[in-house]
């Protein structure tokens, strides 16, 4: 089993205070006379307490450790907001790379198409029918959740939901899954923020995972492109950072980006 994102961050967050001490405990040490040294220091005339290169080493100390520690931060933060890291490279790319060209790749875009989905997917969990969104999907997500929805019933479970709204929407990373030319074959990754309320409950109406009230609900969703428009195609709950978005292979340059119409005009 993989460590947690939680128990990695502990794990460097003791490394870089157990650098800190090993770079501060020298240096406060060389800073600290001996009682020896501080006696003979006492007796000896004024012209030898002035030590040349005292301040040097000082200096030479100061530097190496905030410099030592401005690289310990930077490289803590790649490993601890690592899904932070990739986000902004994301968001960047949304923007200023791809959405003027592709205008349902602008970030405001994906978010209005997140915000038209999230009623419809928290209304389908709750009654099991996913007609009203089937623009929306991908055929492996409708397969899998009509899947799911028989086994909760063969088990005497229901979903009991209520929509709030969308908080947050987080473009985590957009890479391709397949050899056609993008935008189809590209899939994005979001975090997505929710204030709903989610319960599954028994025949006897007891809650057996979830919660009765509204309360703030975090989701991975997967977007995969199909040459014309987004479809989800997976949604699961997020316990913990998406750390595997920076091994993805890049995107091609966009003047490689062509549309399926486009490709059959031109043949």
């Amino acid at each position: 089993m993989a460590p947690s994102p939680s128990r990695n961050r502990s794990v460097v967050r003791v490394l870089m205070l157990l650098w800190m001490v090993g770079i501060a405990a020298p240096a406060f040490a060389q800073d600290q006379p001996s009682p020896a040294s501080a006696a003979s220091a006492d007796s000896a005339p004024s012209s030898d307490l002035k030590r040349p290169g005292a301040g040097g080493r000082s200096i030479l100390g100061t530097v190496a450790f905030w410099s030592g520690a401005v690289l310990c931060m930077f490289l803590v933060a790649r490993i601890v907001f690592k899904e932070q890291w990739t986000e902004l490279k994301t968001q960047r790319a949304l923007i200023h790379r791809i959405g003027p060209f592709f205008p349902e790749f602008d970030i405001d875009s994906i978010k209005t198409w997140v915000e038209r989905a999230s009623p419809h997917l928290w209304a389908a969990w709750q009654t099991g029918d996913l007609s009203a969104m089937e623009a929306f999907l991908t055929p492996e997500f409708r397969a899998a959740a009509e899947a799911r929805v028989e086994e909760d019933r063969a088990n005497g479970l229901r979903h009991v939901t209520e929509f709030g709204k969308v908080l947050k929407v987080h473009t985590l990373g957009l890479y391709s899954i397949g050899a056609a030319n993008p935008p189809a074959d590209l899939e994005l990754m979001m975090r997505i923020e929710t204030r709903a309320m989610h319960a599954v409950v028994d025949s006897a109406g007891v809650v057996q995972q979830g919660s009765s009230k509204q309360r703030q609900v975090q989701q991975f969703w997967t977007l995969r492109h199909d040459g014309h428009r987004w479809r989800l195609h997976e949604v699961e709950i997020a316990e913990g950072d998406k750390t595997d978005l920076g091994k993805k292979p890049p995107l091609p340059p966009i003047m490689q980006w062509r549309r399926p119409e486009i490709d059959g005009a031109a043949a």
